[in-house]
């Protein structure tokens, strides 16, 4: 194993920590696609993602118990009012499209998978559908499981789970990585 493949490694497991902690600024779905495109090797690759998926669900558990252990630091900030013109249209386009039956019917799954959290097991379904299909986003899963009544290790079992399917079918789709 040479440099460039230990460089991989690593890069693997910082963007996996940093997609886990500062999901807003690290995407780990597009770093999926983007490492298949730089590594040639096929097992390599689903190596990688295997390192990918550890790190990321290490640093969903370190936001898991920050969530725990700062549960009653949490306060609601009001929105404030637009700037300028550009930001008022995009607020009503927003509107408009968060009314549209499409958008209507993902808040309902979605709010009725995060009263699922509140549960001690059935949590995990939520954990799951957060993070395979990213709805509700994981981010937000992953404080309000810290938050609730959440077994830790359910909810790390189904990230791990939920982003090593979503991830090898990424790469599956894009690169045609498989394990057969």
């Amino acid at each position: 194993m040479g440099l460039d493949e230990l460089g991989l490694i690593g890069s693997a497991i910082a963007v996996g920590l940093g997609a886990a902690v500062l999901p807003v600024f690290v995407n780990a779905e597009i770093y999926v696609v983007a490492i298949g495109a730089t590594v040639n090797s096929r097992p390599f690759l689903a190596f990688l993602i295997l390192v990918h998926v550890i790190a990321t669900t290490i640093g969903k558990m370190f936001v898991f118990q920050l969530a725990r252990r700062g549960t009653n630091k949490v306060r609601m900030v009001e929105p404030r009012p637009p700037r300028n013109a550009v930001a008022a249209q995009v607020r009503v386009s927003g509107r408009w499209v968060a009314g549209t039956r499409l958008f209507t019917w993902i808040k309902k799954v979605s709010d009725w998978l995060l009263t699922l959290l509140d549960r001690p097991y059935s949590g995990g379904l939520t954990a799951f559908m957060s993070s395979l299909i990213g709805v509700p986003p994981l981010a937000i899963v992953t404080i309000l499981a810290g938050a609730s009544k959440q077994p830790q290790w359910l909810f790390l079992t189904m990230v791990f789970t939920g982003r090593l399917i979503q991830f090898l079918a990424i790469a599956f789709i894009f690169h045609h990585v498989s394990w057969f």
